[in-house]
């Protein structure tokens, strides 16, 4: 398992950054949160990470803040909702606004998200509800 990497940005686009670990580069899918925090190519970064395995990929997601990737944790956790779901999900609102809709009941945050309808809406709400509460800051 793949849970920390640091290096230096070789390249950020709009969904990834490939990080440069000692000469290897590590394509690593981006919160759009992360994405504004790192900086530019040449940058040091460190992003904590999440490895997706699936039968044909092997897939990278980092993270700038832990309480970022323990929410996208407890997200993938849930069925029916994947690892670029869940940084749709991430994506709509600041991680507190997030957090306090979600604990709230508000699912008009997590229904913007592509593939996210009502139903999968209220699984995630019902879920996570009483688990926010735990998420380091």
């Amino acid at each position: 398992m793949v849970s920390h990497v640091q290096g230096k940005i070789l390249l950020k686009s709009d969904k990834f950054a490939v990080i440069d670990v000692s000469g290897v580069g590590y394509k690593v899918y981006i919160s759009i949160e992360t994405m504004r925090s790192i900086g530019t190519k040449g940058t040091e970064v460190s992003l904590w990470t999440h490895l997706s395995v699936r039968e044909n990929a092997l897939d990278l997601y980092g993270f700038c803040d832990y309480a970022e990737i323990e929410l996208f944790e407890m997200l993938i956790g849930i069925s029916g909702v994947g690892p670029k779901s869940a940084l749709g999900i991430m994506g709509v609102a600041p991680l507190d606004t997030l957090k306090t809709a979600i604990a709230s009941g508000d699912m008009s945050y997590l229904t913007k998200v592509s593939g996210i309808g009502k139903k999968n809406a209220e699984k995630i709400v019902l879920e996570l509800r009483d688990k926010l509460g735990v998420l380091k800051n």
